[in-house]
C-alpha cells in the first residue's frame, strides 16, 4: 500500500538511520539503492538468486544428497538461499542424481498440517503457475526433466497450491532455468569435470 511505501522511504532516507536491509525485487532494490544514496547510508540488498551447490567426486554421498535436498526443498524452495543451481562432478554424476531423484520420488506430498507431510504446498495460486512456467521452459531450453514436474492432484492435494518437487537435468547455463530465480521446489543440475 502507499502507506508501506510512505514508511520504508522514511527509513531509507531518515539520516538518523545508519542501515537498510532488503530482500525482495530487483526494482525495488534499485529505488531504495537510489534513495539511501542521499545520506550515504550502508544497505545489503538481497535482490533474489540462483545460489549455487556443488558436489565433487570424493564427497560423502549420502551427506551431500541430504545437504541438497535440504537446500532446494525445504520451504518448498521458497527461500531466497535456496540451492537452485547443483553442479556435479562427472564422475559421479549419474550416480548422484539417481540417489537424488530415489530420495526426491519418497517425499510425502500432502498438508502442511499433517506429521506425514514431507513436502507442503507453495504459497500461492500465482507462485505455483510461475513454477510450473519454468518447470515448462526447461524441455524448451534443452533441459531434461528427471523428476517431478506436475501439479499433484486428488484429496487434499486439490485443496492448496501444490507442485511436485522437480529435478532437471543437462541443464546448460546458458538457459533461463539456470540463470533466473524460480523461488519454487527446482533443481537445475549441471555436469562438470
Amino acid at each position: 500500500t502507499s502507506t508501506d511505501h510512505n514508511v520504508a522511504e522514511e527509513l531509507v532516507r531518515n539520516p538518523n538511520v545508519n542501515m537498510v536491509s532488503f530482500t525482495g525485487g530487483t526494482e525495488t532494490g534499485k529505488k531504495l539503492m537510489e534513495s539511501a544514496s542521499g545520506t550515504v547510508k550502508k544497505i545489503s540488498l538481497e535482490l533474489g538468486g540462483k545460489s549455487p551447490s556443488i558436489v565433487l567426486a570424493d564427497c560423502d554421498l549420502e551427506a551431500a544428497v541430504g545437504g541438497i535436498m535440504s537446500s532446494i526443498f525445504m520451504n518448498q524452495g521458497q527461500m531466497c538461499t535456496a540451492g537452485s543451481r547443483l553442479l556435479v562432478e562427472d564422475k559421479i554424476h549419474d550416480e548422484f542424481v539417481a540417489k537424488l531423484i530415489e530420495k526426491t520420488k519418497a517425499l510425502k506430498i500432502g498438508p502442511a498440517t499433517n506429521y506425514d507431510t514431507d513436502f507442503g504446498p507453495v504459497v500461492s495460486r500465482e507462485q505455483r503457475d510461475k513454477i510450473k512456467y519454468y518447470i515448462d521452459l526447461g524441455p524448451m531450453e534443452g533441459a531434461r526433466i528427471v523428476c517431478g514436474g506436475d501439479i499433484p492432484v486428488g484429496g487434499d492435494l486439490d485443496k492448496g497450491f501444490y507442485i511436485e518437487p522437480t529435478i532437471m537435468t543437462q541443464v546448460k547455463n546458458s538457459m533461463r532455468i539456470a540463470q533466473e530465480e524460480i523461488f519454487g521446489p527446482v533443481l537445475a543440475v549441471m555436469k562438470f569435470s
